[in-house]
């Protein structure tokens, strides 16, 4: 275990009681690993030190390592000993990548989901939401500003009006299987009191972020039963983004996309580049 002295040194510091019984976990943690290896504190290597942080990777994140090696640098300090930690992170902290689907993946999310709402206005429009997610990139901030004059059925065509800052608006191509389902819900489960397309939710703000947020919450259980890592509706616009600009190049898919400036485009090719050369460096490691 350690000392009361090294307890006493962080204490001086300044670190709080939070701070000291991490670095004191860590530190005793780091020890232990040693002891099972058979080195001796004091003679420690560099490359001892590598091996632990490769034993590390196993079961912690990057950053959490990050940690770990910050409080062996102090103990080792305290110990005044040759500090082997002193300035070694990992670099690169991993973000959370974001899945992005195939056209195929987006199809199968989309035909294989059903509303689990108990709500009905909630039911019978949670596929149009998800569809208008999936096949037009269509975020909340564009859909709860929809109108039934922005429907074009005989050309099969919406009408996205564009926000006050961030979007422009654009028409888009409805695909033949949402016109269906859109007709059927206009006539027979819209409320018709109200001139909003997603009709009452949308004149309601609350109430559709309401929907929006239970609709994730589907989506990622919907995830668990296809086997796919489904987070949020955020990703099927990523995705749809993304195949349009293989698709249709930066130009069109600003513009499909709603984006004042190509540069927000550019980001979404830059992150599919990474993430493609990610993987090509997971199986490929440059040596």
């Amino acid at each position: 275990m350690i000392q009361s002295d090294f307890t006493s040194y962080l204490v001086k510091q300044g670190f709080v009681a939070k701070t000291i019984q991490r670095h004191s976990s860590y530190a005793n943690y780091y020890i232990n690993w040693l002891t099972t290896n058979n080195i001796h504190l004091e003679e420690a290597t560099y490359k001892d030190l590598i091996n632990y942080i490769s034993y590390l990777q196993q079961i912690k994140s990057k950053q959490v390592i990050n940690d770990y090696l910050r409080s062996i640098s102090h103990y080792y300090r305290w110990l005044n000993l040759p500090n082997i930690a002193y300035q070694v992170r990992i670099t690169g902290i991993e973000k959370q990548q974001q899945v992005l689907f195939t056209e195929e993946e987006l199809d199968h999310i989309y035909h294989t989901y059903t509303s689990q709402n108990k709500k009905s206005f909630f039911r019978y429009s949670d596929k149009i939401l998800l569809g208008l997610s999936v096949y037009q990139a269509l975020d909340a901030s564009d859909i709860i500003r929809l109108e039934i004059q922005h429907l074009n059925f005989n050309t099969g065509k919406l009408f996205v009006p564009g926000g006050v800052k961030t979007k422009i608006s654009r028409t888009l191509k409805l695909e033949a299987h949402q016109i269906l389902q859109i007709h059927d819900y206009m006539e027979n489960h819209r409320d018709k009191r109200t001139e909003k397309f997603i009709s009452p939710e949308a004149t309601n703000e609350n109430q559709f972020y309401h929907q929006i947020k239970n609709l994730n919450r589907q989506m990622r259980s919907h995830g668990v039963s296809l086997q796919m890592d489904i987070r949020r509706l955020k990703q099927f616009r990523q995705s749809r983004i993304t195949l349009w600009i293989k698709q249709y190049g930066l130009r069109k898919t600003q513009y499909y996309a709603g984006f004042k400036h190509v540069s927000s485009v550019e980001h979404y090719r830059k992150q599919d580049s990474e993430d493609l050369r990610e993987y090509v460096l997971q199986f490929h490691p440059l040596q």
